[in-house]
């Protein structure tokens, strides 16, 4: 009896390794497997938003996520000032924030999640506001963050001006962050390539038409080199309709990836970091729907 446990362990132990090796190997070398959050965002609802999001999380960790990217002002909306105000925007990191970096350290996984941040300047001081967009690792913790700089005259008058962009690194990697119109001037981008980064995360809330994004996208892949992951969201706020705004993935002046869709999509791509390609040049559509199920799609 006691040779047979020993054999059966042994081969337990051979089918784990097997296992492992197989898993580890249908990942290719530089592979990145990124989440972005193409949201249909609730105006000026906090919880709906938040509940969103963490259904996102958990549907981006169930398919291997490496990365999840969230949209600007993930659990406010654009203009949330307007029917919700200011006065409730405490300093640091809030309750929203830290429920994400609940999940980032449940689920393992890398997090840029855009948000508010109060700053105090002291007792005397107001506090500051940014448009932050947080990165939060694995462990939950944040271990960067980026304030934009070209804040919208009245539309973010709620909002400090951030002083430069960001470059942090995340996973070996050298990220640059800019949020929505930080990419409209060449300059923040450049600024990026020369201080070394490999490529730029932007979140954005950035509808098409006469102030639209145009070819933005596309001309700092261009000039930098660098991939260009910008993403956005869907929905309509007030006015402001965002059906066919579209997150994308620009590279050397093209969009090598564009979506669009006028409800919550998971959209999921595997990028080679050593060769920036679109791995396969394939995506991943998953539905958040009202309950928190999921149907996939694959599209080539």
């Amino acid at each position: 009896m006691a040779t047979v446990i020993r054999f059966l362990g042994q081969f337990a132990l051979v089918v784990l390794v097997l296992f492992s090796f197989s898993a580890n190997a249908a990942r290719e070398p530089g592979s990145l497997k990124i989440a972005m959050l193409h949201l249909e965002l609730r105006y000026a609802d906090l919880e709906h938003n938040a509940a969103l999001v963490k259904a996102g999380i958990e549907l981006a960790a169930e398919h291997g996520a490496d990365w999840v990217i969230t949209p600007e002002l993930t659990f406010t909306g654009y203009r949330f000032d307007l029917a919700i105000g200011t006065e409730w925007i405490g300093t640091g990191p809030d309750q929203f924030v830290q429920s994400v970096q609940a999940s980032a350290d449940e689920h393992n996984l890398v997090v840029f999640l855009s948000h508010i941040e109060g700053v105090s300047n002291g007792s005397d001081g107001p506090s500051k506001r940014f448009n932050t967009l947080f990165v939060i690792d694995q462990q939950g913790d944040i271990i960067g963050r980026h304030q934009k700089i070209n804040t919208i005259p009245i539309s973010e008058g709620w909002s400090t001006a951030g002083d430069n962009a960001t470059l942090i690194e995340v996973n070996g990697l050298n990220v640059g962050l800019l949020i929505c119109a930080d990419a409209w001037p060449p300059d923040h981008a450049n600024w990026l390539k020369e201080q070394g980064a490999s490529m730029i995360v932007s979140s954005a809330s950035w509808a098409p038409g006469h102030y639209g994004p145009g070819d933005t996208w596309e001309k700092r892949s261009l000039e930098t080199g660098l991939p260009l992951i910008v993403n956005n969201r869907t929905g309509v706020e007030r006015e402001f309709d965002l059906r066919e705004a579209t997150s994308v993935v620009a590279y050397q002046g093209k969009r090598v990836l564009s979506h669009a869709s006028d409800n919550s999509q998971l959209v999921l791509i595997d990028w080679d970091t050593t060769t920036n390609q679109l791995l396969g040049l394939t995506k991943h559509v998953v539905k958040l729907n009202q309950d928190n199920t999921n149907s996939a799609a694959s599209l080539d």
